[in-house]
């Protein structure tokens, strides 16, 4: 970033602060010992906040602090190394967008539909091979303030799932797809919340003067990661589903955001700024052996895990803006995502696919100076960065996708 641009930066985060517990806009962590988070939705040149890592099998955590390996920073290059070379800039390859027109506040837009039961007859009958339904799960303030919403993975059906006049954000899949994990401000600050797909079944798992945000879950299903600054720095924790056995992953004095569980449940990838900047660190699941995997003198945030634990997607502003780069952990090879003069952050990967969902401000008039008002909408493109396609369409913000599993 250049000396202006840094100078930009800082002058949005100093805002940040001054904005703490003002609603949902853009907000950054308050880095004192403080423990109290700002809730960063929209300008990206701030840090957002964090989440947990948990490990399925939870040992008792070290009490010394590991320490934290750095490996040699790969080379960047714009050419993706998961799938063929990117075009010079992401521009959409698809015409189709699709439409989601807000509904009135109290009506639910989506109604799952149910498939007849074939009939059965004497003779055999093929085995049917079940059609995948995917749904991304994201956070919009199009009805006035932060709210949960779910939608088809072509931005069609789109429905409401949380009712709340305090600010829901963040969610997160459970592994079978039947419950969804976020934060809320609900209680004065954030804390982390469950509830069933459809929206119904809402239950508070933490309750704590400080914030605890970003929820992450175990493959397994039985444990929550989330960031937390209940100990005067965020750190990563993990809990049981229903909120209790809580452990503290990270133990460093520095401040750690973001966590993402691996697929196979070994590792927590997150971001933090132990070595003076934010990085992409892996830890081993019960929070031993943290790696830095991007060693860049830019901020690299918000990692999501391929399907097969083979790659990192992530956040980076090394380019002057905020950009989607992959990580090809095998060889350390990084990979350009996106390219395009606004920014796009907080990607998610498809389960089992090389498609990405991410959060971008390219459609909004002034995406440069549009501040903390900036028009975020949701798009998905594939990981060489072809078949750009608009999920959301509405003037308000749409942020944090999450692929269904």
């Amino acid at each position: 970033m250049s000396t202006s641009q840094r100078s930009i930066a800082g002058t949005l985060l100093l805002l940040m602060l001054l904005l703490v517990g003002c609603g949902r806009s853009e907000s950054t962590p308050d880095l004192a010992a403080t423990g109290t988070a700002v809730s960063s939705r929209a300008t990206l040149s701030a840090k957002a906040l964090p989440t947990w890592t948990a490990s399925p099998t939870l040992s008792p955590v070290p009490t010394a602090t590991p320490t934290a390996t750095d490996t040699p920073a790969p080379e960047p290059t714009d050419t993706p190394i998961i799938l063929p070379t990117a075009p010079s800039a992401d521009t959409p390859t698809t015409t189709s967008t699709a439409t989601n027109t807000p509904r009135p506040r109290t009506q639910r837009t989506d109604t799952p539909t149910t498939t007849p039961t074939p009939t059965t007859t004497d003779s055999p009958t093929p085995t049917a091979t079940a059609v995948r339904e995917l749904r991304i799960a994201f956070a919009s303030n199009r009805d006035g303030n932060f709210e949960i919403y779910v939608m088809d993975e072509d931005g069609s059906n789109l429905t409401r799932l949380t009712y709340n006049d305090e600010e829901d954000g963040r969610p997160a899949w459970s592994p079978d797809g039947t419950r969804i994990a976020f934060e809320s401000k609900h209680g004065g600050q954030y804390d982390i919340y469950v509830m069933n797909a459809d929206g119904t079944g809402v239950t508070r798992l933490t309750d704590n003067p400080a914030n605890d945000m970003y929820p992450s879950w175990s493959p397994n299903g039985t444990r929550i990661a989330f960031a937390s600054g209940r100990d005067g720095n965020w750190e990563i924790y993990t809990m049981n589903v229903s909120g209790g056995g809580l452990a503290n992953m990270t133990r460093n004095a520095a401040e750690d955001f973001s966590p993402a569980w691996s697929p196979d449940g070994t590792r927590i990838a997150f971001d933090s700024n132990r070595t003076g900047d934010y990085e992409i660190f892996v830890m081993n699941a019960d929070g031993t052996n943290p790696t830095n995997l991007t060693n860049h003198p830019d901020w690299d945030v918000h990692p999501s895990w391929s399907s097969d634990s083979g790659h990192i997607a992530f956040a980076t502003d090394r380019d002057g803006n905020w950009e989607i780069y992959a990580l090809l952990l095998s060889a350390n090879k990084l990979g350009r995502v996106t390219n395009n003069p606004a920014e796009d952050d907080h990607p998610s990967w498809i389960s089992g696919s090389s498609r990405i969902a991410f959060a971008t401000d390219r459609d909004d008039p002034a995406p440069d100076n549009c501040g903390l008002t900036c028009n975020y909408e949701i798009y998905s493109l594939a990981t060489d960065g072809s078949s750009l396609v608009r999920l959301t369409n509405n003037p308000a913000q749409d942020l944090d996708p999450a692929w269904a599993p």
